[in-house]
């Protein structure tokens, strides 16, 4: 654990402050988690206690502390990266100690790969025990077969997304140099990669009709629309349309559903989740990779200043 000790010493403040809010909010996810069952109990009752009603708002009877904990997860799993990944070479840059520190390390590369890969192992810890916390929170809400959701932020698929963060922060400090510059563009690009990282999905796995058990079975909906009843596909104002004359016909009674139009979900089912998993691990992965290659090219021709 030498490697753990010197890199705390060489980034005392970014490893302190990436753990105190990491292990914090685990610490919320674990007791919310154990808490959950009991709160349900208390909820699933003919007359309930006043703060379900509220409570269910914020998808959880757990209420604003099950907010805070998902508000948290998802600027945590890109802040921490952040935090940890910037400072890498900025700190040496402007420290002006990188023109000792490499020639010590037998070259660059070397001192690259023992100084980012001290980082990454922090970093996947911390951001490790946060995922293991936001699945267990995911589990005891809404049971054992969870599909898709909660996706993005937990589990693997949380770590992923923090991986990619946290090299392309020590790419970007290495290319910028200057730890607050770096910070607000490194923002920025947490925003603009958490919006591409969104949008990828479902990574070349074909979305197909959903039926009304899969519907419910929290599964990744990439489409909808409207089947009216005689199977035929419509638009939304066809629907719309279809329905006000069948409501107008039968007022005041309620038309049979026979002659309503009905929706129609288009995605992927949970029970494909680790398949989409799969494959979005590998596309994070490879911009991984690459992210960590850009970085290596930049600090192996960078001027230690």
């Amino acid at each position: 654990m030498t490697w753990a000790r010197l890199a705390f010493r060489l980034q005392r403040s970014s490893v302190g402050s990436a753990a105190l809010v990491s292990l914090g909010l685990a610490a919320l996810g674990a007791w919310l988690a154990l808490s959950l069952p009991s709160m349900l109990a208390r909820c699933d009752v003919p007359n309930p206690v006043d703060q379900c009603g509220t409570v269910y708002l914020f998808g959880s009877p757990m209420g604003d502390p099950a907010l805070l904990f998902n508000l948290g997860i998802g600027v945590a799993m890109y802040a921490v990266p952040i935090v940890l990944g910037v400072p890498l070479v900025t700190s040496e840059v402007e420290r002006r100690t990188a023109m000792i520190a490499w020639p010590l390390a037998g070259s660059r590369l070397k001192w690259l790969a023992w100084r980012g890969g001290s980082v990454l192992v922090i970093g996947l810890v911390l951001t490790g025990v946060m995922a293991l916390a936001a699945e267990a929170l995911v589990r005891a809400n809404v049971g054992s077969d969870i599909g898709f959701a909660s996706h993005g932020a937990r589990g693997i698929s949380l770590l992923t997304r923090a991986a990619l963060m946290l090299v392309v922060a020590v790419a970007l400090g290495a290319v910028i140099g200057r730890l607050l510059p770096s910070l607000l563009v490194g923002i920025a690009l947490a925003a603009g990669i958490s919006i591409v990282v969104q949008a990828l999905p479902p990574y070349g796995v074909e979305p197909s009709e959903l039926t009304a058990a899969e519907a419910i079975r929290y599964p990744m909906t990439t489409g909808h629309a409207y089947r009216a009843p005689d199977g035929t596909l419509i638009s939304e104002d066809e629907a719309n349309a279809i329905s006000i004359a069948a409501y107008a016909e039968y007022s005041p009674e309620f038309p049979p559903d026979s002659i309503l139009p009905t929706d129609v979900s288009y995605g992927i089912a949970g029970s494909r989740y680790h398949e989409v998993l799969a494959r979005e691990s590998a596309v994070l992965i490879g911009a991984t990779v690459v992210a960590g290659g850009v970085a290596a090219f930049v600090v192996s021709r960078r001027r230690p200043e």
